[in-house]
């Protein structure tokens, strides 16, 4: 074989390794050799809510499309709220259903602290945004009994509690115990299938209304500790720094028995309202 046959057939045969390493690359793109369709991105556990989230309602009213949410990170979620704002009074918030103690969202991927925030932040109001007055308490009225016990709430004016559903439904509470009780057993004690848009108790130290998804509560054992209505109740704060000094006065409570309101499910609705549930 001569010189240019030689330098010919090296050629070739650089040609055709370099041609058959391209087609490797092509069919590994394409998936195995080549007559295999890409697979479908699967979702990351972010993007994942348990079935009764799906297509869920929010307490403004709209509709959850699992086919059509924005990633917690292009609305810059966090875990904390921010300027007395979070997502349990969102109006695309929807609140727990499974009493895990976190809900979802209609517009943003995956579960929702109810104590979180996003950019994507929007005030829920009662009346759709019409104009109406923005979910708040109102006066106990003077007939209003306890949807739970059924005792006057009015009556009990440092003590009672209330809740409001997505579609204005509100509920009036003699103590935190009923309200708490209701909040984890609704489907028992609610006249409405809409979500808790809001719910407030009052403050163990000022008396005052607070908000009660963002409050601490002591998990009081004791009822003769105080003299209220049910004899015993958990403790309500607006800040966890008064909890806590709550619950160092005593010898039979320590941090462990501070809780936020999404941590309240059957099981401590039967230790404040246990004759009350079915």
């Amino acid at each position: 074989m001569g010189e240019h046959d030689s330098t010919a057939f090296g050629r070739r045969t650089m040609l055709a390794l370099v041609g058959a390493s391209s087609a490797t690359a092509l069919a590994g793109c394409l998936g195995g050799d080549g007559g295999e369709e890409t697979p479908t991105p699967t979702a990351t556990p972010s993007d994942r809510v348990p079935e009764q989230y799906r297509t869920a309602t929010g307490a403004g009213g709209g509709e959850r499309d699992p086919d059509n949410l924005a990633s917690k990170s292009d609305v810059s979620y966090q875990s904390q709220p921010q300027g007395g704002q979070q997502c349990s009074g969102c109006t695309f918030y929807i609140p727990d259903k499974n009493g895990d103690g976190v809900g979802a969202c209609t517009i943003v991927e995956g579960t929702i602290d109810p104590s979180g925030y996003c950019t994507s932040y929007v005030a829920h109001e009662q009346n759709g945004g019409d104009g109406g007055e923005s979910v708040s308490p109102i006066d106990v009225p003077e007939d209003a009994r306890c949807a739970v016990c059924d005792m006057m709430a009015a009556n009990f004016p440092e003590w009672n509690a209330q809740a409001v559903h997505a579609d204005d439904t509100r509920e009036f509470f003699c103590t935190a115990g009923c309200a708490t009780t209701y909040y984890a057993v609704t489907d028992q004690f609610a006249a409405t299938d809409a979500d808790i848009a809001g719910v407030w108790v009052r403050d163990l130290n000022s008396r005052e209304l607070v908000d009660g998804t963002a409050a601490y509560y002591a998990l009081e054992t004791d009822q003769d500790r105080y003299d209220d209505p049910m004899r015993v109740n958990p403790a309500p704060f607006s800040s966890r720094e008064d909890a806590v000094a709550y619950v160092d006065e005593v010898d039979y409570l320590s941090e462990d028995d501070i809780v936020e309101l999404s941590a309240f499910d059957r099981e401590l609705a039967e230790q404040y309202r246990g004759q009350l549930l079915e």
